[in-house]
């Protein structure tokens, strides 16, 4: 009996020993934080004395204090604030009016105030009791007595609906206050249905269908104008990329008390930029994607497009990013903000990733790269152990190389580029110079689904020669039936004779008879044949860019759009007969398949870095590079025009895109 008591006492003494050690190091988070800000420490104290009886609402307050380094928000808001006026001006006067016409005008604003550079200061420095507090009790009730939060534990509650602001340089206002009353329409309604008056989801599609509703806003790929963080301005941008709309989506909705976050992948794993959405932490548990203003929760977001790494946006710092900082130096731009953390395994199937690096390298970190059409792009992170790294929860069936920085921020490869495969396997790409292969290489990015739907008009299209204007009689040349969006040549028989009229012909419906570029080449020269160009006139809605001779421009980003659905057509009067030994021609599309005319340069990565294959002139609508190393990963050049390129592997005689 004596026995069991003093193990128990042991126990008790060793959990209060290690409760007290954990409660230290809490309170010292606490103490750098006070200490951090200054003169500003008072008005915090004051926000800690105020709690003193709510140990609960104690707990918040130091939450935010002990993650409030690192937040930042402009010195003088008055800085900016005419910035901001003359934007509300202008979306006021221009109301009604075309969104690009607003852009414009908007972007001459921005140009107006290009050497506006607000200092910028931590939070900790200038936050005010009153404000902090009153966001406190607000989040609180918002969290207990609101409608649409009671699921939350006080971890997520921290996360999902305390933070006093959703994003850096959000002025600290009375945003929760004057957001609740941007268009809650409907919302009140939810309380008359037993089953949908505490639904976190039904409660964010409602507010979504409204904020899509009064905004409408046209989503682009680059910035126009600088960021606009004051809420009450940017609530009536009409454009904007998609960080734009999921930043101030989480405003909104945290004002209403519906629990709401913010996803991101730093970089697709298949082209250029990255991408952020929104979450809404549903009653089940489950964050629900979506896009604010834009798709709601429950619909499907972006299900196919494959992804290396997915995180969250906290407001808590990260210890490993903060561990990063402070043990590298230099750490690549996408590491340096501390507040987010790693949520792959949410979104799909990922497995840990092993790689060896060799000793050289131990105590230091490793990143995991992936290639945006022009260079590598860190993605995840880890600390190098011995000889190995080993990247946690990483996507599959994309490529990626492991690299680390030098102190000067120059980036070098540790490993081999490797596609990371659906069997969990590790394959890396290492050119085998002693089997060789012939490459012919059609585009130099891969198709797209937005390019993917025009692609079809192509089919069924017919190629005609005739010596009759109106092609009454006709040689049958040739049909589409395959719908690639590459360019194609087409060798005739010796046999085929010479004719005046030459055209293609689409009698497919729907079609428009799109199609780019067509080329006629003579047989005894070799040179491309030009000559009056002829087939129906006009084009769709009268847009003067589709017209039929815009097969011949030379331009693949340009194409005949008939005016009629089908049975039109485009082509050429010679003046008499002529004797073609071959054509070629690219269906409507992006513009990335072989160009004639443009030059190119084939790079393959070996031994740390891009070689060059040669530069080609392309004389036809494919590029052939022979004695090319079998096993490696490619990169095809435009060095005409363009911007969009992508990696690829060739396999079984095919560019496969990575």
């Amino acid at each position: 009996m004596k026995n069991r008591f003093r193990l128990n006492l042991f126990r008790f003494v060793l959990l209060l020993s290690v409760c007290v050690s954990c409660s230290q190091e809490y309170d010292k988070a606490l103490e750098d934080a006070l200490n951090l800000a200054g003169e500003n420490r008072p008005e915090l104290e004051k926000v800690l004395r105020h709690y003193h009886g709510d140990t609960l609402k104690l707990e918040a307050a130091k939450f935010l204090i002990r993650n409030m380094p690192g937040h930042y928000s402009f010195a003088d808001t008055m800085e900016v604030k005419p910035y901001y006026d003359e934007v509300d001006s202008v979306l006021t006067t221009m109301k009604g009016c075309n969104v690009w016409t607003i852009r414009d005008s908007l972007v001459k604003i921005d140009n107006k105030y290009a050497d506006l550079s607000p200092e910028w200061v931590e939070d900790i420095q200038i936050i005010k009791a009153d404000f902090l507090i009153q966001n406190i009790d607000s989040a609180f009730v918002q969290w207990k007595k609101g409608a649409w939060a009671r699921h939350l534990d006080f971890e997520q509650f921290c996360e999902y609906l305390l933070p006093y602001k959703a994003e850096e340089l959000q002025p600290l206002d009375a945003w929760r206050t004057y957001l609740r009353e941007f268009h809650p329409d409907h919302l009140d309604e939810l309380r008359y249905c037993d089953q949908l008056k505490n639904s976190s989801l039904q409660s964010a599609i409602t507010l979504n269908d409204n904020l899509w509703y009064y905004m409408r806003p046209e989503i682009t790929e680059a910035s126009q104008v600088r960021p606009i963080y004051r809420l009450s301005t940017r609530l009536r941008m009409p454009f904007g990329i998609c960080a734009d709309f999921t930043n101030m989506a989480i405003s909104v909705f945290r004002s209403q008390g519906i629990p709401v976050a913010l996803d991101f992948t730093p970089q697709w794993a298949f082209r250029s930029l990255g991408h952020t959405w929104n979450v809404v932490l549903v009653n089940n548990g489950k964050n629900v994607p979506f896009s604010g203003a834009t798709s709601n929760p429950g619909q499907p977001h972006k299900p196919d497009e494959r992804m290396a790494k997915v995180f969250r946006i906290t407001y808590a710092v990260n210890p490993d990013l903060k561990r990063l900082s402070e043990i590298e130096a230099f750490v690549p731009r996408a590491f340096r903000y501390p507040f987010f953390k790693d949520v792959t395994e949410e979104y799909m199937d990922c497995e840990d990733v092993e790689i060896e690096v060799g000793d050289s390298l131990d105590g230091r970190y490793a990143y995991l790269t992936v290639f945006d059409n022009t260079e590598w792009k860190p993605v995840d992170f880890a600390l190098i152990k011995g000889s190995k790294v080993v990247f946690r929860k990483v996507g599959m069936n994309s490529v990626y190389l492991p690299v680390c920085y030098e102190a000067g921020g120059q980036m070098k490869a540790i490993g081999h580029p490797f596609l990371h495969t659906y069997d969990k396997e590790v394959r890396p790409f290492i050119p085998d110079t002693s089997r060789r292969v012939t490459l012919k290489l059609l585009r130099k990015y891969p198709v797209l689904r937005h390019v993917q739907g025009v692609v079809m008009r192509l089919d069924s299209g017919e190629f005609h020669a005739s010596n009759d204007a109106r092609f009454r009689e006709y040689e049958m040349l040739y049909r589409v039936t395959d719908c690639s969006v590459t360019g194609r040549e087409v060798v005739l028989p010796d046999t085929l004779g010479a004719f005046r009229y030459w055209r293609y012909y689409q009698p497919k419906n729907g079609s428009y008879c799109n199609i780019a570029d067509i080329r006629f080449y003579e047989r005894a020269t070799g040179k491309q044949c030009v000559g009056k160009i002829i087939g129906t006139d006009g084009c769709w809605e009268g847009n003067p860019g589709h017209t039929k001779d815009k097969a011949f421009d030379g331009d693949l980003l340009t194409f005949f759009d008939a005016p009629v659905s089908s049975e039109a057509w485009t082509g050429m009067d010679f003046g008499k007969p002529v004797d073609i030994g071959r054509f070629v021609f690219t269906g409507r599309g992006d513009g990335n398949s072989i160009d004639i005319g443009d030059w190119y340069e084939l790079l393959y990565w070996k031994e740390g870095g891009w070689h060059s294959a040669g530069k080609r002139k392309a004389e036809t609508v494919h590029l052939l590079y022979e004695d090319m190393p079998r096993g490696a990963l490619y990169w095809l050049r435009d060095l005409s025009k363009g911007k969009e390129e992508r990696i690829f592997s060739y396999e079984d005689g095919k560019q496969v895109w990575w």
